[in-house]
Formats: structure tokens, C-alpha cells, sequence
């Protein structure tokens, strides 16, 4: 039986509705039960296989000049990313939406996970960034399988797309071709798995207008609502919606909302945020929260935390920063398909041979609380002298997650 579509969710809250008055960015990703999100690092070096054109997951497109280091969370099968950010501290989480543009029809494009990764190699600001979705929006258009043959998702979809940096934040959301954007000034904001941008757009698709007369969506009249006019038949209600702004709005009432606070959110299971349907084969693969600094002494402009493994509420968030000769490690990068044909990493099976009724889930929780305190408390900080440490920050947390798992295999 096939899997039918679900919902998942992107938060932003801005200042000064934060602590320290950072901007707090965080996304969980829900797919297909069975398949393995990775966490990378791209390189800004360009080789022999990327230097003229960059292989996307169904289509190839010629390479810029100039790319930047990125971070990414990403379905280990293809080349694309759920969400991820880069060393300029852009962060990107996309969201599948389902407009009245038939996807089943068209040709092999884009997928709305390559435009999150070829947006944060070729961009500097969030501005910057939103510009190049629509570029590559209306140049190549969307199209392709979303999903590994294996996870039994025969659908495809469109996508909006939650872009941030240290100085602003922008929502855009997109059918085949055409898109609009506006500009989060202030407060919170949330996106799922419905239309969401009405008549309130700032910048959009040249042929947005025409296209929609031409397919018969709108009748010319008025400001084109660009919600109302493109979103098609979907399963996906706005309920998650509304509950994930619920829980901003209750959490941002004191004007300290934190890093804890973000990822409290993704670990919500009682709003549906954080899912595991064993009914419907889907659940929260993986999760990210970024930290923006918007203090131009702070010694570095951003701190990313990922999980790269199934539900929150088990998962620890790892700190990731961008310093000079930073180091991933192998910990949570998948070995190829035709090595094992799930694709899985030494994170990944820790975790999934890990005896939870047996963890100590409070040891995990306290290690995960140090390390985050300790980070924050650098990004408060003016001047920092132990830049070596931040090099392998990452996987020096992954290491011992694995090891506190291994504990109780």
C-alpha cells in the first residue's frame, strides 16, 4: 500500500523576543520511517567533478565561480538537503507543499532539496538567498521523485522554503515556476505543509500574474492571494500550523526565548511536531536548531546543532561551528548505496541498536544541556582563545552520544 503525504514543520523567532537577541532557527525533518538523514560538510573547493556543472539528484546544472562551506542535513540517497546552513550563517529548511500544478506531469528538474543546497553553496545572506530560489525556480523549474523507491512514496511536491541570517529572514513559497517571498520583520513565524503567503508578498515571479490567468487560478482582479489561488488538494491540514505557532506565542510571552525553548518545541509530540506514525511510515528523521549572533564582536556569527538521527526526543543536538580548519568526521556520513543499500552511518546504528528501555536518558539529557550551555555562553562572549576545540566540536559530541549509547546496546 502506498504511504500517504504527511507534515512537518520550520520555526524562526527574531529579536527582541530572544535571548541575548539572537535569532533562533529550527526545523524537524519528517520523512519516509525507513530512511537515513546524514549531516555533511561541503567544501568551498571546486574539483574536477564540480567545477564546471554540479550534479543535482535528477538533473544537472552549470557551477558558479564561487561557493561557500556548508553544513547539511540530508536524505543519505540524494544530493539535495532537508535544511542546513553555511559559513556566512544563512540557514535554509524547505517544506513540501502541493498546489493545483500537476507534479506527476512533469519532466525530471529541481527538487525543492537541491534549490536548499545550491542556495546556501552560492550565497552570503539571506537576501541574496532568496533571490536564487526564484532564479532556480524559474530557470529549471521543480520536478523528479522526492523520495528512494524504497520508502513507497510515489508522490512529488512543491516547496516553500524558511531563509534566515543574522540581519533578516525571509519566507518563500513557490508552485512549478513561479514564487513570492515576504520579509519576517519581527515576532515569530512558522511554516508547514500548506500555502501560508497571501496577498502580502514583496517580491515574486515575473510571470507570476500571467501564468495564473493563463491556468485559470485567477481571475485578474484585485492583488493575486497567492495562497488561495495555488493551493491544490492535500491531506496536509494548517492544524500543525496553528499549533506550532501556538507553542511560539506561548514560549516568546517572557521575551527570553532560547535555544532550549526550540528544541522544546521540536520535541513536541503532543502538537504533532515531533511524529512517529508507524501507521503512515513517517517520522522526524532529523532536527536542527541555529543560534544567529547579531553581536558584530562576538568571534563567530553562528552555532548550528543537529541531531542527524530519528526523533528528538531521543536524539541529542550536537553543536556545529564554522572555524578555519573545522572537521566533521565520518560519524554521521553514510556509506554508499552500494556498500549497504541503506545507506546508514556510525551514528545511525548506534542509535538503532541502542536498548532504550535500558538508556539512561538523563545522563544523555545532561550532556546535551552542558554542551549546549557551554557554546551559548561562547557566543555571549566577545573574545574566545580555544578556537582548536571548536575545530571538532561536532564530532567529538557524536563520538561520545555513541559511546553513551553503547553503554546500554
Amino acid at each position: 500500500m502506498e504511504n500517504k503525504p504527511y507534515s512537518c514543520d520550520t520555526f524562526v523567532v527574531l529579536p527582541p523576543l530572544t535571548d541575548s537577541n539572537f535569532r533562533i532557527f529550527g526545523k524537524n525533518s519528517d520523512r519516509p520511517a525507513n530512511e537515513v538523514q546524514e549531516v555533511i560538510f561541503v567544501s568551498d573547493k571546486h574539483t574536477s567533478d564540480n567545477k564546471d556543472f554540479v550534479q543535482c539528484t535528477h538533473i544537472q546544472i552549470p557551477q558558479v565561480s564561487t561557493t561557500y562551506r556548508c553544513i547539511l542535513s540530508k536524505p543519505a540517497w540524494c544530493w539535495g538537503a532537508e535544511m542546513g546552513a553555511n559559513e556566512h550563517g544563512v540557514c535554509i529548511g524547505n517544506e513540501a507543499v502541493f498546489s493545483k500544478v500537476p507534479y506527476e506531469s512533469r519532466e525530471k528538474a529541481l527538487t525543492g532539496l537541491d534549490i536548499v543546497r545550491l542556495s546556501l553553496e552560492r550565497c552570503k545572506t539571506a537576501k541574496s538567498a532568496v533571490n536564487c530560489i526564484g532564479e532556480l525556480v524559474e530557470k529549471y523549474g521543480q520536478g523528479g521523485a522526492c523520495f528512494h523507491p524504497s520508502a513507497n512514496f510515489s508522490y512529488g511536491y512543491d516547496n516553500s522554503f524558511l531563509v534566515v541570517d543574522n540581519e533578516e529572514a525571509w519566507s518563500v513559497e513557490t508552485s512549478d515556476r513561479i514564487w513570492v517571498a515576504k520579509q519576517i520583520k519581527e515576532g515569530y513565524y512558522s511554516m508547514s505543509n500548506v500555502y501560508s503567503i497571501e496577498d502580502d508578498y514583496t517580491l515574486q515571479s515575473d510571470n507570476l500574474e500571467k501564468f495564473a490567468q493563463e491556468n485559470q487560478f485567477w481571475n485578474g482582479e484585485d492583488k493575486l492571494n497567492f495562497a488561495q489561488t495555488f493551493q491544490g488538494q492535500s491531506p496536509c491540514t494548517n492544524a500543525r500550523l496553528l499549533a506550532g505557532r501556538k507553542l511560539l506565542e506561548n514560549l516568546t510571552k517572557n521575551g527570553n526565548f532560547s535555544v532550549f525553548d526550540m528544541i522544546s518545541i521540536l520535541r513536541d509530540d503532543q502538537a504533532g511536531i515531533c511524529v512517529d506514525d508507524h501507521t503512515r511510515g513517517v517520522r522526524t528523521t532529523s532536527s536542527q536548531v541555529s543560534v544567529l549572533s547579531t553581536n558584530e564582536k562576538s568571534p563567530f556569527n553562528a552555532c548550528h546543532f543537529l541531531t542527524g538521527t530519528p526523533n528528538p526526543k531521543q536524539s541529542l543536538f550536537k553543536p556545529f561551528i564554522f572555524s578555519k580548519n573545522v572537521n566533521l568526521g565520518p560519524l554521521t556520513v553514510s556509506t554508499p548505496e552500494e556498500i549497504t543499500s541503506q545507506c546508514i552511518h556510525p551514528l545511525y546504528s548506534a542509535h538503532a541498536k541502542a536498548n532504550w528501555k535500558k538508556i539512561d536518558q538523563q545522563r544523555l539529557q545532561n550532556f546535551e544541556h552542558e554542551g549546549i550551555m557551554e557554546i551559548i555562553k561562547k557566543l555571549k562572549l566577545t573574545d574566545t582563545k580555544d578556537d582548536n576545540k571548536l575545530e571538532t566540536l561536532f564530532h567529538d559530541s557524536v563520538a561520545k552520544e555513541i559511546e553513551l549509547l553503547r553503554d546500554h546496546s
